[in-house]
């Protein structure tokens, strides 16, 4: 193996293993796999909410049902260790084909490498498995055909399938017409032919309305980045502060992009600036929004580093280089979520984040079908999908809920007065608190462990608990629990 070739390996295997040893966070993922299976069943996608009792009956514009039914399927088919591939995949497949767009570009293989590496340490944050990496997957192969289009314009047609393919993935394809549209102006301002450009921009333009939804998904995307309640209660669709992990990252990167982009200006035109402009623009007004730059960068200053990394003479091959890459490859295949201990809900143990499985499990026994709960919402993904007949306050379809909604579901979580009233308001019945919160009054606990703990009303035990012996004196468990010192501490298995 060439050093060259080395890099390439690198380049590809390195963030798959990252991306393998990582937990998925469960916060999006959970009830997206639960919204997929019902499609799956029932062939027909959700008109209106049935996952909540605060919305319960509302419209629901699920524009993400293509990535859910991916999504669905492949835990069918190999449960959340395959969807932990399945991730580790599409990450790679985002740095190689980054990779190919920079040595499109003119960039050598071992600098569009390390060009690409650093992009995904920019994006790592954006890399969980949620229906934006398909739409990340998509911007990338979008980049690399733009990239191309004067070689292979035929190939260059395939973008309004990738675009029509996007819009039912996730909201993020409003970016495709911009890309499109942006290889149009590059082709006018370096006075190569641009009709055929121009062309695949209306195509692509076009086929964002090929969905079930139509022209509708283009006021849901737009009114996902302007929504007051959302930019108010979600941090990531807050502005980007410097003081993050994620805003030192990107701000570093700009002032880095942007001192390569002035020193390789010459092979720079006009929409190459206003292209990273715009997308610093996205990054720069929510955090969402900085999965977007390091792709779109990439592609900027690979020309510009065209002089760089190549090669003064023939590569010759190394067997050193063949044991580095054979050795990265073993930590990926050790990574592989098969050989971690199992676990009944999450399958593997650390698979999963936001996934407390306990809980689920004893949820499930405390909640019958209807019963009302309030949970964390970083959690209710997780029980939507485990203990799907419940019904949930609130959950991480934000732009559904009114501001009213997440009010009180402010003031019960900050533990305030009016949490008991408004926990009557709704007739919440069980309550999940995470660990070392405060009780609130008339509730017990039916459940804790190290996550957190399980919480009926005081009074709604009284009937249960002075039942239990009449009911075992007739033989019959029905509403047997585990009672010490008065207190129901959990329910057993029905």
């Amino acid at each position: 193996m060439t050093f060259q070739r080395l890099w390439l390996a690198i380049a590809v295997m390195l963030p798959a293993l990252v991306a393998l040893l990582a937990p998925m966070p469960a916060v999006d993922l959970a009830y997206q796999v639960r919204a997929g299976d019902e499609i799956l069943r029932s062939g027909a996608l959700p008109a209106v909410d049935t996952y909540t009792f605060t919305i319960n009956g509302s419209p629901w514009t699920d524009q993400q049902w293509l990535a859910q039914v991916v999504l669905a399927a492949g835990y069918r088919l190999g449960g959340w260790e395959l969807l932990a591939v399945l991730r580790a995949g599409m990450v790679a497949a985002i740095v190689g084909l980054l990779v190919a767009v920079a040595i499109s570009r003119g960039a050598a293989l071992r600098t569009a490498a390390i060009l690409s590496l650093l992009a995904f340490l920019v994006a790592v944050p954006a890399l969980a498995l949620r229906p934006q990496l398909f739409g990340m997957v998509l911007f990338a192969l979008l980049l690399m055909l733009v990239a191309r289009r004067h070689r292979q314009p035929r190939a260059y047609w395939m973008a309004p399938i990738i675009v029509a393919l996007w819009a039912n993935l996730h909201g993020s394809f409003v970016l495709a017409p911009l890309l499109l549209g942006y290889a149009w102006l590059d082709d006018m301002a370096r006075g190569t032919s641009w009709r055929g450009s121009l062309a695949v921009l209306v195509a692509g333009a076009v086929a964002t309305l090929a969905n079930p939804y139509g022209p509708a998904v283009w006021a849901y995307a737009a009114g996902i980045g302007t929504d007051a309640t959302i930019t108010s209660q979600v941090s990531e669709w807050q502005r980007t502060s410097p003081l993050t992990v994620q805003g030192l990252l990107f701000y570093g990167s700009v002032v880095a992009g942007l001192a390569v982009a002035i020193r390789g200006r010459a092979a720079l035109r006009w929409p190459d600036w206003l292209w990273i402009g715009g997308l610093f623009l996205i990054g720069a007004w929510a955090e969402r929004g900085v999965a977007w730059w390091p792709l779109g960068l990439v592609y900027v200053l690979a020309p510009t580093l065209a002089d760089i990394g190549v090669p003064s003479r023939v590569a010759r091959p190394s067997r050193l280089n063949a044991i580095v890459a054979a050795a990265i490859a073993l930590m990926t295949v050790a990574a592989l979520p098969w050989w971690r201990p199992a676990d009944p809900l999450t399958g593997r143990t650390g698979l999963l984040s936001y996934a407390p499985s306990g809980l689920a499990t004893a949820l499930r026994d405390a909640a019958p079908p209807g019963a009302r709960v309030f949970a964390p919402q970083t959690w209710t993904s997780w029980f939507e999908w485990a203990v799907p007949d419940a019904r949930y306050f609130v959950d991480s379809r934000f732009e559904l809920f009114p501001a009213d909604v997440w009010n009180n579901y402010g003031s019960v979580t900050d533990g305030g007065s009016e949490a008991a009233a408004l926990l009557d308001r709704w007739q919440v019945s069980l309550l999940v608190i995470r660990a070392g919160e405060s009780v609130p009054t008339g509730w017990t606990t039916v459940y804790g462990d190290a996550d957190g703990s399980i919480l009926t009303r005081k009074a709604a035990m009284a009937r249960p608990v002075a039942g239990i012996f009449r009911g075992a004196e007739q033989g019959t468990d029905r509403h047997v629990a585990w009672v010490r010192s008065g207190e129901v501490i959990g329910w057993p298995a029905r």
